[in-house]
Order: C-alpha cells, then structure tokens, then sequence
C-alpha cells in the first residue's frame, strides 16, 4: 500500500511539474530516464479554424497522447483571444446527430484522444480578438487534479481544412 501510494505521489509530482511549461535548466533531457519523462500529456496537430463571416462559434481539433500510466481526465480548456471554450461530442440520437458539450473527457493510460470532425472537438465563443489564418494561439487544457498543459494552436480556414482532409484520405 505505501509503494503504491508512494508510486502514485511521484506520478502526479512529475506530471505537475512536467505540465507547467517544461522549462529547460539546459541538460539533455533524452539522456536517463526518470518517472518525470514519462509522466506527460502532448497536444498534436491542435488547429482551430477561423470564424465564418456572422458565426457564433468554430471548431477546434487535436490529439492528446497519454505516455502515463494512469488515465488523465481534462476538465475545461482556454484558448487565447476568445472568451469561451467548451469541450464537446457529436452522438447519435434518434437517427440524428447532435452536439453536447462534455463536463469531463478522460484521456486512457498509455492512450490517446482524437478530437476530430463527428468526434470530440473543441467548441470556440466570444472571441475577443479576430482568428487570423496562420497564427499560433496559446491552448490550455485543465484537469481533474487543478494540473494544465500549455500548447499553441493553429487558425486554419475552413477551405484549407478540408482540402488538408481530403489530401490525406485517399486511398
């Protein structure tokens, strides 16, 4: 019981100190191996597109990697220059699709999430200074445990979204 609970303590440790902006003190980091190299989240792809003339809100997508070993659960996230974002799921009901947005998204043990179009995605509000194509945002992503990974995120326009879709699911 003390191993395990001693386990645990150095897991959420080491993924609290590797979730607050991973600063460098200069040494190679690929050289040993320690809990704190394994305990982490990574953010890819993450993209956002721009807002439509007159829309309300726009989409954003990602894939979270888990490299722990234990489940990682997100909470609510921030997206630089918009006033609100909200994690959210496409479901089947009654022969529709429809939104709903997501209280809490577990990420698995040694698994990963795609946030995709009909999938989990992030839902962008209010925003309080205009996407622009081509620029980086800062993303932030809560957890259960009051623990963030900070990341950027990439405005994409709706066009080149889908021509980048399309690009890679020929077959």
């Amino acid at each position: 019981m003390r191993k395990a609970f001693a386990f645990v303590s150095l897991l959420s440790l080491s993924f609290f100190g590797v979730a607050h902006n991973h600063q460098h003190d200069g040494h190679d980091h690929h050289q040993h191996h320690t809990a704190q190299d394994s305990a982490s989240l990574q953010v890819n792809k993450a993209k956002i597109r721009a807002f439509l003339p007159a829309a309300k809100s726009t989409a954003g997508y990602m894939t979270l990697h888990n490299s722990t070993a234990k489940p990682i659960t997100i909470v609510s996230a921030k997206i630089e220059g918009l006033g609100r974002v909200e994690i959210h799921e496409h479901i089947h009901s009654n022969g529709m699709m429809k939104m709903q947005p997501v209280k809490a998204l577990t990420v698995p043990a040694k698994g990963h999430v795609e946030f995709k179009p009909g999938g989990y995605h992030l839902m962008g509000f209010d925003p309080k200074v205009k996407l622009k194509v081509g620029e980086t945002r800062k993303l932030t992503l809560y957890f259960s445990g009051g623990e963030k990974v900070e990341s950027t995120i990439k405005v994409v326009s709706l066009k080149d979204e889908f021509s980048n879709e399309s690009h890679h699911h020929h077959h």
